[in-house]
């Protein structure tokens, strides 16, 4: 098998969605002991836990995408191994990135209503674009992570009929 190439995008995405995870966690833990402990429930934290595990969700599907780690449907590629792997896999990596780009466009005018807007997060009270930031960030790098796989792919730095499917 052939190993991937090396990313020239650096690796953002990671990190926000492993922050928002670990923050997630730990805003969690802090809720369950004052709420069982304590006798005393944190207003915020379960609405900031619940957005930070959005972002995670939405960000690391573009780090899924780095790492090869997407769910896909195989049985073409598997069934006619050297025949239509190439074209297969080409027409789906075209067809995630035209969603991609379309969500991105979308979510970035959706973001753009609510600034305009001015509406507010119910506990936190913060503008609520930030919640929806997420899905055209994510989106955005899933998008240029799809687009260098693409170029891979039409290059010949990876083949598709040698990715081993787990």
């Amino acid at each position: 098998m052939k190993t991937t190439p090396k990313s020239i995008i650096p690796s953002v995405e990671m990190v926000i969605a492993s922050l928002s995870l670990v923050m997630m966690t730990g805003i969690t833990a802090i809720q369950v002991f004052n709420r069982y402990v304590l006798q005393s429930s944190l207003d915020w934290s379960e609405e900031l836990a619940r957005y930070l595990f959005i972002w995670a969700v939405y960000v690391g599907c573009s780090y899924a995408t780095q790492m090869d780690r997407h769910l896909e449907v195989t049985i073409i590629r598997t069934l006619f191994k050297r025949r239509f792997a190439r074209p297969v896999t080409i027409i789906a990596s075209l067809l995630t990135l035209v969603f991609c780009i379309f969500a991105t466009v979308l979510g970035t005018k959706f973001i753009i209503f609510l600034a305009g807007t001015g509406q507010k997060t119910p506990a936190l009270e913060i503008s609520a674009y930030w919640v929806y930031l997420c899905m055209p960030v994510g989106l955005g790098f899933m998008s240029l992570r799809t687009l260098e796989r693409l170029w891979w792919l039409l290059t010949g730095k990876i083949n598709p009929a040698e990715i081993e499917i787990n």
